[in-house]
């Protein structure tokens, strides 16, 4: 486990995300040196039905982790307040119910995050969300867009689960699905993309996970302008000298 776990910091800082958003990797704060070193996480790590969800930000990043309000669960997911540039939002990480029976239960718990989340700030809600593919509207019913499919839908970047490659597991039906998803609302999510669905040595069975991860640029809002400065009253004029 040591060895996996070092070759996932291996990923991350070739990669160098300003954020990160994780699930079932490690269980309280990451043993691995280089990656602590690297990575400042949030003290808070949420249980989810397999593993916890946890975030860092990575140290010389100008994103800031915000005390306050400090960070809280819902239900299998970890909320927390971030800034960057002067705009306020909140990262959600979320590792959702399994199993096709459960999609009422995930639609109950994205609603759960959403309400949760300030409404005027900027929501970036990522993770295991264990959707299948007609779930994909209930995210926008619930007032969020799809990384995936506001991106054009790109073939390439659409599985990020694929046992056709990754025989994670001994055994079990050869399938592909997008259960990990990007969702937002006030910001914008761009260049998605998969990464760590390549074996990771040589072993052309050794993966990281049985799930690949998604990489992606998020853009903020500008931040409100200041109030302008009041100006001062102008003078009134005396009666003029005879």
């Amino acid at each position: 486990m040591a060895k996996q776990r070092a070759k996932l910091a291996e990923l991350i800082l070739a990669h160098r995300p300003d954020l990160l958003c994780l699930q079932e990797c490690f269980s309280g704060t990451p043993a691995n040196p280089t990656l602590s070193e690297a990575y400042e996480f949030c003290p808070l790590a949420v249980p989810s039905h397999r593993g916890s969800c946890m975030v860092a930000r990575r140290r010389d990043s100008p994103l800031q982790i915000l005390s306050e309000p400090p960070p809280c669960a819902v239900g299998p997911c970890l909320l927390l307040r971030l800034r960057l540039g002067g705009v306020d939002f909140t990262a959600a990480c979320a590792h959702l119910a399994p199993f096709q029976e459960y999609a009422p239960k995930r639609l109950q718990q994205i609603g759960g995050i959403v309400t949760a989340a300030p409404a005027q700030l900027p929501l970036l809600l990522a993770g295991d969300m264990n959707m299948r593919e007609k779930e994909t509207p209930a995210a926008g019913g619930a007032g969020l867009l799809d990384a995936w499919v506001e991106g054009g839908s790109p073939p390439g970047q659409r599985w990020t689960w694929d046992t056709r490659v990754n025989k994670y597991y001994d055994g079990g039906h050869e399938y592909t699905a997008r259960y990990d998803r990007i969702l937002y609302r006030g910001c914008h999510v761009g260049d998605l993309r998969v990464t760590a669905n390549t074996p990771a040595s040589d072993n052309p069975s050794h993966f990281l996970s049985d799930h690949f991860a998604l990489m992606a640029t998020v853009t903020l809002p500008q931040p409100p302008l200041p109030p302008p400065a009041p100006q001062p009253a102008p003078k009134a004029a005396g009666p003029a000298n005879a």
